[in-house]
């Protein structure tokens, strides 16, 4: 005779706790269209009984929220986690525009920590999360130092670092440029020591987020033209071979920001 206590046994892979939720997440694949002639980012394998071709997707590593706001979205899973997230009934602009009202009420609170870091006063900050349609970079950075979280935070060949902590979890946030015009979108990914070591060696660091640049007389000649390589600017005169002069490279960089 079949009991209560069987019943329940015989569901458990079924019941929604958070271990099941977990599986679910990490088995969950994509919304991604995959061109048949391109086979990068999946591999084709056939199976030896009924010999059918089976397309396997990779996983992003960097993950794109579907919302509008992606800064906000991006900020949300790394505070809250994937399954807060993926258990959101919904995620629409109004809930958004919600919670970063809320959000004002934690700038009122830490408003030490907002002085700390500088990003950007208290008033553009309330502003931005009160009346904007979209998070910017600076709020962004803010709720992450008060939340204590570690962030690289890369644009196009450049990145800044913010780290509020010595763990090794962190977060790179990837400003990704597209053909509108209208708001810019994000992702997020986490980190590995070897991704973390190439950021570095590659690409150009940023002091503060909202100045790319001293000025020339903080610079040497070597000093530009290394900004130069990681910006992927032309150091040298096509006509003679010779290293561009310093006035000449800093008015580069200055075109590139």
């Amino acid at each position: 005779m079949t009991t209560y206590n069987d019943v329940l046994h015989e569901l458990q892979d079924y019941i929604l706790y958070e271990d099941n939720i977990n599986k679910c997440l990490k088995l969950r694949l994509p919304d991604i269209k995959l061109d048949k002639n391109y086979d990068k980012n999946y591999d084709k394998n056939y199976d030896e009984n009924s010999d059918k071709k089976k397309n396997i997707i990779k996983k992003p590593e960097v993950f794109i929220p579907n919302q509008q706001d992606t800064l906000f979205w991006c900020y949300y899973i790394i505070k809250n986690g994937d399954i807060a997230y993926e258990t959101l009934n919904n995620k629409n602009t109004l809930i958004a525009k919600q919670m970063k009202i809320d959000l004002v009420s934690t700038i009122r609170k830490n408003k030490d920590t907002v002085k700390t870091y500088k990003f950007d006063t208290i008033s553009n900050i309330e502003n931005n999360l009160a009346n904007d349609n979209v998070l910017n970079k600076n709020t962004f950075l803010t709720l992450c130092a008060i939340e204590n979280i570690n962030i690289i935070y890369i644009s196009k060949k450049t990145y800044f670092e913010l780290l509020m902590n010595d763990t090794d979890v962190v977060y790179i946030i990837n400003e990704i440029y597209n053909t509108s015009n209208h708001y810019c979108k994000y992702g997020f990914e986490i980190a590995s020591q070897e991704k973390i070591n190439s950021i570095r060696e590659t690409l150009y660091k940023l002091d503060t987020i909202n100045k790319q640049i001293k000025a020339i007389s903080s610079y040497k000649v070597i000093d530009l033209i290394n900004i130069c390589n990681k910006l992927a600017i032309e150091t040298t005169d096509k006509d003679n071979g010779k290293y561009k002069s310093k006035k000449d490279l800093y008015e580069l960089i200055i075109k590139y920001f």
